[in-house]
């Protein structure tokens, strides 16, 4: 069985009765503390993939009333962010993401029409990296990427009408 580290950033710190039913069930692979003033676990988990790691910290969590709300990951990046991850001068990832250099497709900003900062998704432009560039990069793990998506989504699940009609999407 591999073991897994991820943090996950909680709505509150769990309460002393809270940490004693954890740790009571074996679930002793968690620190808990406060980092820039989130609430934070820091599991170290075994389990057969990252996703089963994942889930189940956060079913834990949940029974015991503790909402876990997303994870910590390198996913969002700046083109500074990404020069420096992938061992390239900031003018040149600039380039490359308006087309003016290399081979074309760099992945698009999460959010292309906002002013200011630039965000893109390291684990859109790391592939290409590899693919397009042959530079051997560090990846994301898809299940951090995911995990964090459907965290996002529980907190808004009670403001869609017709949920299940998006939830279909997961299995189309």
């Amino acid at each position: 069985m591999n073991s897994y580290a991820f943090t996950i950033v909680m709505n509150r710190r769990p309460t002393d009765d809270e940490l004693k039913s954890l740790f009571a069930h074996g679930r002793d692979d968690a620190a808990y503390g406060v980092e820039n003033g989130l609430p934070i676990a820091e599991f170290d988990r075994e389990a057969p993939t990252m996703a089963e790691a994942i889930a189940s910290a956060v079913k834990e969590l949940d029974a015991v009333g503790i909402r876990a709300l997303r994870l910590i990951d390198q996913d969002l990046l700046t083109l500074a962010d990404l020069a420096d991850k992938l061992g390239l001068s900031r003018e040149a990832v600039r380039r490359y993401s308006t087309g003016e250099r290399g081979p074309g497709g760099f992945p698009p900003p999460v959010s292309p029409t906002r002013s200011g900062t630039t965000f893109y998704r390291w684990s859109e432009v790391a592939p290409w990296a590899r693919q397009r560039l042959d530079l051997d990069v560090p990846d994301v793990d898809a299940a951090l990427v995911v995990a964090n998506l459907l965290l996002q989504a529980r907190q808004h699940r009670d403001q869609v009408p017709n949920l299940v009609a998006l939830t279909d999407l997961l299995t189309s």
